[in-house]
């Protein structure tokens, strides 16, 4: 058996990677104004803090290659478990849409730090506050799919613990229901164990050097 790189054997933390960029993106920017508050509110918060929300949406950025890296390795994983490949094309699919949604999220986030620092482009603020209150669907949608795919794979053919492809399962159901807010997060959770898993597994699979 040919030895692995070690790029090979750690490119699944590339998950983990993207999880810890999202969750201290989120976390440094709080709270930001309701697409209900006025102009003023919007100009006044992002006028104070458009520096920081600047840094912000060009990280959240950065963790788009991460998350493109880790479905190609997810696809590959589940393929090699056997099946048809459809399902593991699917979750792939599901993460590419939510990297897209990434990074429609990072550029009107970077769009309405930059008019807010202007009093001339006011009104262009608030519409891009609008926008930026409810431009989460690609991105939520992406990775319900990623989810729910890849967990309804690996029930079918392995690749991971069967109790962790249900609880995908159920996440990516949740993330179109209702309780979506609830199963977004629970997906970052979600994609962190699988990453530290198969991180694992690449590790034991690794052949013991020859005396």
């Amino acid at each position: 058996m040919q030895q692995q790189s070690t790029w090979e054997r750690l490119a699944p933390l590339t998950g983990l990677i993207f999880v810890a960029i999202v969750v201290a993106v989120f976390a440094i920017g709080g709270s930001t104004p309701d697409q209900h508050d006025t102009a003023q509110q919007v100009q006044a918060f992002y006028g104070q803090h458009h520096g920081k929300h600047e840094a912000l949406a060009f990280i959240l950025a950065l963790s788009i290659p991460f998350l493109v890296f880790f479905v190609s390795i997810l696809r590959h994983e589940l393929r090699r478990q056997g099946g048809t490949g459809q399902l593991a094309n699917a979750a792939f699919a599901g993460g590419v849409l939510a990297a897209a949604g990434f990074g429609i999220l990072s550029v009107v986030h970077l769009s309405l730090a930059v008019a807010a620092d202007s009093a001339n482009t006011i009104g262009t603020t608030q519409v891009l506050n609008v926008l930026d209150n409810n431009d989460f669907l690609p991105m939520v949608g992406g990775l319900g799919v990623l989810v729910l795919a890849a967990g309804w794979s690996a029930v079918r053919h392995g690749g991971m613990p069967k109790w962790l492809a249900w609880v995908g399962i159920v996440i990516g159901v949740a993330i179109f229901t209702p309780a979506g807010f609830v199963g977004f997060l629970a997906s970052g959770l979600w994609i962190a164990i699988v990453s530290v898993l198969l991180t694992l597994a690449r590790r034991s699979a690794e052949p013991a050097p020859a005396a």
